[in-house]
């Protein structure tokens, strides 16, 4: 820890203070964490001017904020001041004190930073039984009709998910939408009725739940729940998922008023199979229309470019809007091209709730 003596430098134990107090009201593990490894600033071997300005990340800009003089309380406790300076001269691996830990996972949480809230509460060993009190909470507000708290409660639980199998170390697990996407359309749809939105409302709410909620925590919470409230839940939770989900809807309009005016197309095509229109003479699809029909996938998708595989629009329309892959289909326009299309029935409830629907 250097403290050069020809500056005039702000006392390291206020700096100490300061840092650890505004990592804890502002929910960030990582800064917490670092204020602790061996290359922190602030252990008694390390070289390093924590004054500096590369360090100011470390600090608040205001001292305002009630989250932050509270925690500020918090590190002044004798008993944490002491133990937080004995762990910078420990040794090989610190130990966190476990309030300050706490207190930063709570106001983690309050921020919406569940990645963070999760590491916090992980440390504490206490993670999961936060989630399972979320999932319950929410569970009961769902039964209660209020929306609104039911989608946070579920939301919190999500950013509470951890993956074990993570490597180097089990990390908070993030749910890969651009993965699972794909894997839900791995079957080509001959039919209508093979396409994941030409379900029924009630089942295609639930496996919107279940592709939205994909782990085994959120098993059996929505069996009893009513229809309705499922369905109104289901659009809430695609919505909060997705901030930007208005202008994805307004490009679903677009593409599903194109792709309606070739319905009859799509339909003539899909009564053969792949390696029928390998063979086939006749040329179902002109090459102009088909530059036409190629900007179905790039709308949707909101990406530029063509001539992509359908699974790469996929990908990265679930990657933007993840309840997107819910309402598109594969669709073929020859033997070795296929493009996504929408394709949602329209008597659906949830399809008008969502405005996919004009």
């Amino acid at each position: 820890m250097n403290t050069p003596t020809d500056t005039v430098e702000r006392d390291y134990d206020a700096l100490l203070d300061e840092s650890l107090a505004w990592a804890v009201a502002a929910g960030d593990i990582v800064n917490f964490r670092l204020l602790f490894l061996p290359a922190s600033p602030f252990r008694e071997e390390s070289p390093e001017d924590a004054s500096s300005p590369k360090y100011d990340y470390l600090f608040t800009d205001t001292e305002k904020s009630p989250e932050y003089r509270e925690a500020l309380a918090l590190v002044h406790t004798p008993e944490i001041r002491a133990y937080v300076r004995e762990q910078l001269q420990r040794k090989g691996p610190p130990r966190l004190p476990w309030r300050l830990v706490m207190a930063l996972g709570d106001n983690a949480l309050r921020l919406g930073k569940y990645t963070a809230a999760a590491q916090a509460y992980e440390l504490l060993r206490i993670r999961r039984r936060i989630q399972e009190l979320a999932l319950d909470k929410a569970d009961e507000r769902l039964k209660q009709g209020d929306l609104d708290a039911a989608v946070r409660g579920y939301s919190i639980a999500l950013g509470l998910q951890y993956d074990y199998g993570a490597f180097p170390e089990p990390l908070p697990a993030v749910p890969d939408y651009h993965e699972r996407a794909p894997a839900m359309h791995a079957t080509y749809p001959v039919t209508l009725e093979q396409a994941p939105a030409w379900q029924e409302d009630s089942a295609l709410c639930k496996a919107a739940v279940h592709y939205l909620l994909p782990y085994t925590e959120f098993s059996g919470h929505f069996e009893t729940v009513e229809p309705d409230t499922l369905r109104a839940f289901t659009a809430a939770l695609i919505r909060s998922l997705d901030q930007d989900w208005e202008a994805f809807a307004a490009a679903f309009r677009a593409a599903m008023k194109y792709a309606a005016a070739h319905e009859e197309l799509f339909n003539k095509l899909n009564s053969y199979s792949a390696d029928a229109l390998d063979i086939l003479s006749e040329e179902l699809v002109a090459p102009a229309l088909l530059e036409e029909l190629r900007q179905i996938p790039a709308l949707l998708a909101g990406a530029p470019g063509k001539n992509h595989e359908w699974w790469h629009y996929i990908k990265v329309m679930a990657y933007q809007h993840p309840g997107a892959a819910l309402f598109v289909s594969r669709q073929r326009l020859s033997a070795k091209e296929e493009i996504i299309i929408p394709r949602v029935r329209k008597d659906s409830l949830l399809v008008r709730e969502l405005g996919l629907t004009g």
